[in-house]
């Protein structure tokens, strides 16, 4: 279904979510953790609901499934106020994807497909193999979810979601326990889906880089409220999500050790990838700066929480030149550079053009990860060109171990 068929049909019908004045409390508490939310999610639209630990993000999907009905305000669905819609007839409109996986199930895949509605006959053998087939994983078939990778598991649950024909589907953080590509994999085929059923989405992610690229709008929320809603360029901009996940609880609060500092470290990172180094070098007594960061990214979040020094760039845009000389000023301020392992792309593939620059960094200590680094090379290979050459002058780690040797040797 195209971007003008779906605005048609979203001006037919009602919304498939209409919100005002929502709250809820948990039993005993005396606030709300919901506190009178206003928001339309129209039909066909592909929703991301994102913000900081506790902000009451899985507490307002909870409603929304139907799992929690003694809210205030008012929530409809279609029109129909939620709570008054028996479980039954929720179950015939919804699909839900949560943050656990089926990874453990003995069953086959066409198992536990067939189950996918109450009564198993409705779920012909026929239409198993054709989406199955449709998606490129029909060699999963009559293999055991328990023998399944993370990223094929997730990818069975999605079609599990999809032979009940919801016309709603609502996911939690489905892909935080993914690697980058069977991220990508994953919402490269929920994005097609979502184009041709006309189905309307609405997730809770972790990754605002995700959200940005995939999702048309976004409902950012903070302390139980609704900030901004709206098309991912206006709603996720560093000014914003400055102000939101600025010491967000949830990451790791670092300090350094006694004595001096031992110097100054540039950390080149993304995705999570530089947690735990960056934190190591903070309580190591080294001065840390990071860069170029998109804002809403997971190592981003960890240095705004840990004071790290950094470059940010708005979510989901390519390095500006302005933050590509920022960085390159950092690094050329420190004593060491080190390279994580992190998804690379045509937007952060500046971050490596210090190779160049600084030729290969004559004088400067430069550790890097040492994995093959084709995995996480979305560049068509330029990645990896500008990789080798960083390579040729580091010294490499495999493990957050050797790199500790590393450090502590500088």
């Amino acid at each position: 279904m195209d971007n003008k068929t779906q605005k048609n049909v979203a001006g037919s019908m009602p919304p498939a979510f209409r919100a005002s004045g929502l709250a809820y409390r948990f039993e005993g508490e005396d606030e709300n953790i919901i506190a009178g939310l206003d928001f339309v999610i129209e039909p066909g639209s592909f929703v991301s609901i994102v913000g900081p630990n506790g902000a009451g993000k899985s507490t307002l999907l909870d409603i929304m499934l139907g799992y929690k009905k003694g809210y205030a305000g008012s929530l409809e669905f279609f029109g129909r106020e939620l709570s008054s819609l028996s479980a039954r007839e929720l179950a015939a409109e919804r699909a839900y994807i949560p943050q656990q996986s089926e990874d453990g199930l003995r069953l086959s895949a066409y198992e536990y497909l067939k189950l996918s509605n109450s009564d198993p006959i409705k779920t012909r053998g026929e239409e198993i193999d054709e989406i199955l087939e449709k998606l490129n994983i029909s060699y999963l078939k009559d293999r055991s979810i328990a023998s399944m990778s993370g990223g094929e598991a997730r990818l069975v649950q999605l079609v599990f979601a999809l032979l009940r024909k919801p016309r709603v589907l609502l996911l939690d953080e489905p892909v935080s326990y993914l690697d980058y590509k069977n991220q990508q994999a994953f919402f490269e085929i929920l994005k097609k889906e979502h184009a041709e059923r006309g189905i309307t989405v609405a997730a809770i992610l972790h990754d605002l880089n995700l959200a940005a690229y995939y999702c048309g709008e976004i409902i950012l929320i903070n302390d139980g409220r609704i900030l901004k809603q709206g098309p991912p360029l206006e709603v996720l901009n560093y000014r914003t999500l400055g102000s939101v996940f600025f010491g967000a609880s949830g990451f790791l609060q670092t300090r350094p050790g006694p004595g001096e500092p031992r110097g100054r470290v540039h950390v080149i990172c993304g995705g999570g990838s530089g947690e735990k180094i960056i934190a190591m070098l903070i309580e190591r007594n080294f001065i840390v700066s990071c860069g170029v960061l998109n804002a809403g990214d997971s190592d981003w979040r960890f240095c705004r929480a840990n004071s790290v020094a950094m470059v940010e760039e708005e979510p989901y845009r390519p390095i500006s030149e302005e933050n590509y000389m920022k960085n390159l000023e950092y690094i050329k301020a420190s004593s060491a550079v080190i390279v994580c392992d992190f998804p690379i792309g045509a937007g952060n593939l500046a971050n490596l053009k210090f190779a160049d620059e600084l030729s290969c960094a004559g004088g400067r200590n430069i550790i890097c990860a040492g994995r093959d680094f084709s995995e996480l090379d979305y560049t068509g290979g330029a990645a990896s060109a500008y990789l080798e050459k960083i390579k040729k002058n580091a010294r490499l780690f495999k493990n957050i171990a050797e790199f500790e040797k590393l450090i502590d040797s500088l």
